[in-house]
């Protein structure tokens, strides 16, 4: 299985200033192979159309031949590209490749250009260039970036492997079960995940509100664990965020609706902050005061998120571990945020982060999960005699069905029909 465990940097402001290269120079490399990539498509498809085929030259634009393209004039025209590690470059063109293959499969938009302070500032580390230690990582470079803006000649030697190590907070929760050991405090021993075997594929590293953070990739083998057999279906919706048939219910912790006020004043001091144009150069030039505020309001978003993401992990991960098979609704997430009245409720209660989450949990701990279509009236459905409703409007809480005479939350009631439709689905497996 492939997974990955993302932990918390603690780097120095010297080592901040090399991860902030080395993101950038990602983001540029990603640019010039985004322009190439479009040149070189319009001058193959002007040949397409134009030259006969016989005569043909050009080929179509591939990532690979734009990466050597690019370290033909990398020592002549970026030479500066060279004070990062390579994996830099590889990372870059990997992701523009992934993007157009994406995009070509119909699984994401066309490409865009990367802009500062707006695009995700991260850079990859394949799994032969760094170490990971019990509360550190080496990352390749950095020694050696820092004792170049020192300008320090003495003790090099000494000082390359200490400058290069950057501190993390906590140790890779996957080791090997023949040097596993345990931890001293239970939050670390119930994080603890021993395996057979932990092999690491590579490492991402990436900022997030000011803060650095380390996503080891891994490939692990570990004993299945022992599939329960409770069969539940699980009703996800904004009043309440999870309704499970057996009576569990996930309140909608509501995390953006508690921190509006506070973040809509944050907001509104941002906009006060000095921003000036340059007219040499057309850019934007942010005042220190306003970088400053744009922290405090991206740390609002990461607390708001981390909060939703908290209560969503601990309620998976329980029903994950509890049931064998799981029933939930295939639900249209983008339509129901085109209702004005309801998309912030609805991007507040995050449902589609927790059927993600569903899947990949249960996927893991060896459970099935079913998925019903969006059109199976899971809501206007009886859970007792079967009836179906015509209409089931949001404002009717309570279900009455006036064939059998069920009254029953609509929510528990949508939860139960899930719980037959797995059933179902167990049964056409086993027949």
């Amino acid at each position: 299985m492939k997974t990955a465990h993302k932990i918390r940097m603690n780097p120095t402001p010297e080592q901040v200033e090399y991860l902030k290269r080395a993101c950038g120079t990602r983001r540029f490399i990603y640019n010039w192979g985004r322009e190439q990539w479009e040149k070189q498509y319009q001058a193959y498809k002007a040949e397409q159309e134009i030259v006969p085929e016989e005569e043909r030259l050009l080929k179509p634009p591939h990532a690979l031949a734009l990466k050597k393209q690019f370290n033909q004039i990398r020592e002549q025209d970026y030479p500066w590209t060279y004070h990062v590690t390579k994996c830099v470059v590889e990372g870059a063109f990997d992701d523009l490749k992934n993007a157009y293959d994406n995009f070509f499969a119909g699984r994401a938009n066309y490409p865009k250009y990367k802009k500062k302070g707006k695009s995700h500032e991260s850079f990859y580390l394949s799994n032969d260039k760094f170490t990971l230690g019990s509360h550190w990582i080496s990352i390749p470079g950095l020694g050696r970036f820092i004792l170049d803006q020192r300008q320090t000649k003495k003790d090099r030697g000494k000082l390359l492997r200490r400058l290069g190590t950057v501190n993390v907070a906590e140790k890779l929760r996957f080791v090997e079960k023949g040097k596993a050991t345990t931890p001293t405090k239970k939050r670390n021993t119930r994080k603890h995940v021993v395996c057979e075997r932990v092999k690491i594929l590579g490492a991402t590293v990436c900022c997030e509100a000011g803060h650095w953070y380390v996503s080891i990739q891994v490939d692990i083998t570990r004993e299945r664990p022992t599939t329960p057999e409770a069969v539940v279906g699980v009703d996800v919706g904004v009043k309440q965020a999870a309704v499970v048939s057996d009576g569990r219910r996930l309140e909608n912790q509501r995390p953006l609706a508690l921190h509006l006020e506070k973040l809509g004043k944050l907001q509104r001091q941002l906009s006060k902050k000095q921003k000036t144009k340059d007219p040499q150069t057309r850019r934007t030039v942010f005042s220190r005061n306003y970088e400053k505020q744009r922290l405090k309001v991206a740390r609002k978003h990461q607390q708001i998120a981390n909060i939703r993401r908290d209560v969503q992990h601990k309620f998976t991960t329980e029903l994950a571990r509890t049931c064998g098979a799981i029933g939930i609704e295939d639900l249209n997430i983008v339509g129901m945020m085109a209702n004005r009245k309801l998309s912030r409720a609805v991007a507040d209660a995050a449902m589609g982060q927790l059927l993600q989450f569903l899947k990949t949990k249960v996927a893991n701990a060896g459970g099935g999960l079913f998925i019903a279509s969006r059109w199976f009236p899971s809501t206007k459905r009886c859970s007792c005699c079967g009836q179906v409703k015509k209409r089931m409007p949001l404002k009717h809480r309570t279900y009455q069905c006036l064939a059998c005479g069920l009254v029953i939350d609509r929510d528990l009631n949508a939860a139960l029909n899930l719980l037959w439709f797995a059933t179902q689905q167990l049964r056409q497996l086993h027949a």
